[in-house]
């Protein structure tokens, strides 16, 4: 959220001070500081690509981004450019993310220093703008974004960014778009575990008008592709949440279809791709693009019904997974006594697909601590 400070009631503040008094006993905006060390699997899975969201989050202003335990600060340069690096200004420690865009470069607010894309200081106003400080000064983490189908994308870790190959439904003009996102309060591997539990839909959304129908008593099948797996339901297809496609490479996301009922107008089931955004140990952002494959009138009808009822109805099953997933949070608690059946066959089976990649984080995790350590004894 953009903290308005030199906004028109901000000015009007300052000459009338109407809204003072409020805005000085407002409690902090800030979210707290994550507890976990940055590189912690439980904060999400780094040197991978993430969806940030859509190209319109990020305009004229910078704005803060929580993501994977990092405060971070995403702005566009006076190309349009957008730009991901730390939300800590090198000079004193404030955040840049209130800052402005000046010259086309990020500027701090406490004392007007300046940062270009790469996270270079190029301007300290103190010392007459260019000098040899602002040479050997830049912010502490800058990381690659790419800007493609109308989203922004973030590399987030420390290896060089794979090549960004996004799936067909956002370069196919066959397919017809809505973007949402959401924001729940649980960590963002129950979110993910969550997405490929097919078997949860028949309970949890019973009652809504896509995922009420089919079996509840079923066996999950779990197959293997060459950049995830697929999981399907031994008995039913085509009626439920019945087939699921994750893909855990370069670009992790999940892919579904939805049956629809005839009042949602003429087209195929509804697809939607899932993309996670873990911001701390206990909150992820949850991107859920929606895609129809339609063309012509059949497309004017769908996304005229989805505007004026259907988005309503996706969200009341999204606030459904909302409730379940923040009444248990984290992983530590959602797992403590935890007894599964045959049916979370798809969750084993994601957790045993990501555990090498979480040891491999945690042995950076260690080498980096090490060295830290033997820097500070030299």
């Amino acid at each position: 959220m953009r903290i308005t400070v030199n906004g028109p009631a901000s000015r009007l503040s300052q000459y009338a001070g109407i809204g003072a008094r409020r805005e000085s006993r407002q409690p902090p905006p800030w979210p707290e500081r994550s507890a976990l060390p940055v590189g912690d699997p439980r904060l999400g899975l780094r040197n991978r690509w993430s969806m940030l969201g859509t190209s319109a989050i990020v305009d004229r202003e910078p704005v803060p981004v929580q993501a994977m335990g990092e405060d971070l600060v995403l702005w566009r340069d006076g190309e349009g450019k957008p730009h991901l690096m730390s939300d800590h200004c090198p000079h004193r420690g404030a955040r840049l993310s209130i800052g402005d865009i000046v010259d086309g470069q990020l500027q701090c607010w406490y004392h007007h220093w300046r940062f270009d894309g790469d996270g270079q200081c190029t301007w300290v106003p103190s010392q007459g703008g260019a000098c040899s400080l602002a040479e050997n000064t830049r912010v502490a983490t800058t990381y690659p974004v790419r800007e493609l189908a109308g989203y922004l994308w973030g590399w987030i870790g420390e290896q060089p960014p794979a090549k960004l190959e996004l799936p067909d439904e956002f370069t196919n003009p066959d397919w017809s778009t809505f973007p949402e996102s959401v924001e729940w309060g649980a960590n963002w591997m129950l979110a993910l575990e969550n997405l490929v539990d097919l078997m949860h839909a028949p309970f949890l959304h019973a009652r809504s008008i896509t995922l009420g129908g089919g079996a509840t008593q079923d066996r999950a099948l779990v197959n293997d592709h060459d950049d995830g797996f697929e999981v399907t339901r031994k008995n039913q297809a085509g009626v439920n949440f019945d087939w699921i496609d994750v893909h855990t490479g370069n670009l992790p996301y999940v892919r579904l279809d939805i049956p629809l009922p005839p009042s949602a107008g003429p087209g195929p089931p509804l697809r939607i791709l899932g993309f996670l955004l873990p911001r701390d140990n206990d909150a992820t952002l949850v991107h859920f693009p929606r895609f129809r494959a339609v063309s012509g009138r059949e497309r004017q009808i769908w996304r005229t019904l989805y505007r004026l009822r259907l988005r309503g109805t996706h969200l009341h099953v999204l606030n459904q997974d909302k409730a379940m997933l923040e009444s248990m949070r984290t992983v530590e608690e959602a797992r403590r006594n935890e007894h599964l059946a045959q049916a979370d066959r798809p969750v084993i089976h994601l957790r045993r697909a990501l555990e090498p990649r979480f040891e491999a984080q945690r042995q950076w995790m260690a080498e980096q601590s090490l060295q830290s350590t033997e820097v500070s004894f030299d």
